[in-house]
């Protein structure tokens, strides 16, 4: 693994290895219950650092954002470093990814924007198992952050994985359906090793399933629920959002009705919906999304469903045409990264015109009762980023205790998540 302060002039330095030691919480109680405190964040051992970095405080916590080059990455960077500023965390940031060269290329957009405070570099490949067991081990990380995608047509968390057995805490933005559930199921492993895991956070999947935890609170138990989400054009998030799309098209949406699973046709069932002020009325269609799985199995909703919509509706009508293409060829990941990457110039026009607002709209319901709950932001890239930034500083804060969980098992940690995500928000109707 080689670390380089983001702009320096000198070499690399090699860190030397050294295990993690995370500190259990005792008796602290799930997710900060009223009445109980958590333990005090623990001070981690000096490390040897680039001459850059020298001068930081050996007490500094250290977190590294794989895919931290990438749009929403760089974005989860950026605000770790502005909200840990704010709530007073010594922290200590560095970007993992696999090229040099995108770790230079993001210094200098960041930069030029005024945005870069001091960020590490470290060379990790993501894909390969070896490479995340080296970067994990050889440096005392206080939290590791995923946000490498597209996620789907992946089998195995492997970061998560390493993270258990480097005793490393951990955060990632997985929005596959099947590659939660494998998450969930090292649960076990995670309580023994005394790891904290948050798994599927973000802003959608993440922040929503937390909303569906202020509608069950309101409602008393919610018996249907319609999640819809919409974002104009890729959000800024680039190539990413778009081949994880195409993914997506090759699956069928998990929805549930009265309990029971209901396997949907991917963009299908297309509806308009009111996003409220800033954003209007938008399309959206079927697709899968992992806060039907895991709030119904979480918080017991029987009726549960996803959509979801983008702007200009052309993109909508092409998605559609797109899926009577066969699953095989959807599912390649690498041929639908390469599709998004060659219209990327087409589809960043058109961005261009039609802004980069992410929105997203509850509608539950018990009974007689019925309750809508709006949350809308006017750059996807940067709002995600801010959601996922907010998950990890709940675990960095010690509020999180050892386990592997979904963001709807963390209705405590809502009002913390939610003070900071509200953070440039264009509507927010909670």
């Amino acid at each position: 693994m080689l670390l380089a302060p983001c702009g320096a002039s000198q070499p690399p330095v090699r860190v030397p290895a050294g295990r993690r030691s995370w500190r259990p919480l005792g008796a602290f109680g799930p997710f900060g219950l009223e009445g109980t405190r958590p333990s005090t964040l623990r001070t981690p051992p000096r490390r040897v650092r680039t001459r850059a970095a020298s001068a930081a405080s050996a007490a500094a916590l250290s977190v590294l954002v794989v895919g931290g080059s990438g749009r929403v990455g760089g974005s989860t960077a950026r605000w770790l470093q502005r909200l840990s500023q704010q709530e007073g965390l010594d922290l200590r940031v560095a970007v993992g990814g696999r090229r040099r060269e995108n770790f230079a290329a993001w210094c200098r957009r960041v930069g030029d924007a005024g945005e870069l405070g001091e960020v590490e570099f470290v060379e990790i490949d993501h894909s390969r198992e070896e490479s995340v067991e080296q970067a994990l081990r050889e440096t005392d990380w206080s939290l590791v952050l995923h946000t490498a995608g597209p996620f789907q047509g992946i089998t195995q968390p492997t970061i998560l994985k390493q993270a258990i057995r480097a005793g490393v805490p951990y955060v990632d933005v997985c929005d596959d359906t099947e590659l939660c559930k494998a998450a969930k199921a090292l649960t076990s492993q995670a309580k023994e090793a005394k790891v904290p895991a948050v798994v599927s956070a973000g802003i959608w999947p993440g922040v929503s399933a937390l909303m569906v935890c202020e509608a069950q609170e309101r409602l008393g138990a919610i018996e249907e629920l319609e999640l819809s989400f919409h974002t104009s054009g890729t959000g800024g998030a680039g190539p990413t959002i778009v081949s994880a799309t195409f993914l997506l098209l090759a699956e069928q949406p998990l929805n549930f009705r009265d309990g029971a699973e209901i396997r949907a046709e991917p963009w299908g069932n297309r509806r308009l919906v009111d996003f409220g002020p800033g954003v209007g009325e938008q399309y959206v269609h079927l697709l899968d999304e992992p806060e039907v799985y895991t709030c119904h199995e979480c918080l017991g909703i029987p009726t549960i469903s996803s959509s979801f919509g983008t702007a200009p509706d052309v993109w909508n009508w092409m998605f559609g045409a797109v899926r009577v293409l066969p699953p095989s060829v959807l599912g390649n990941r690498g041929l639908m990264q390469a599709v998004a990457n060659f219209s990327m110039p087409i589809i960043s026009a058109v961005d261009r015109l039609v802004g980069s607002k992410n929105a997203m709209r509850l509608d539950a319901s018990s009974g007689e009762q019925r309750l809508t709950l709006r949350v809308s932001h006017a750059d996807l890239e940067d709002c995600v980023g801010l959601a996922t930034a907010a998950f990890g500083l709940e675990v960095l804060q010690q509020k999180v205790p050892p386990g592997v969980w979904f963001p709807a098992e963390m209705s405590a940690n809502r009002a913390s998540i939610f003070r900071r995500v509200r953070h440039g928000s264009i509507l927010w109707e909670m």
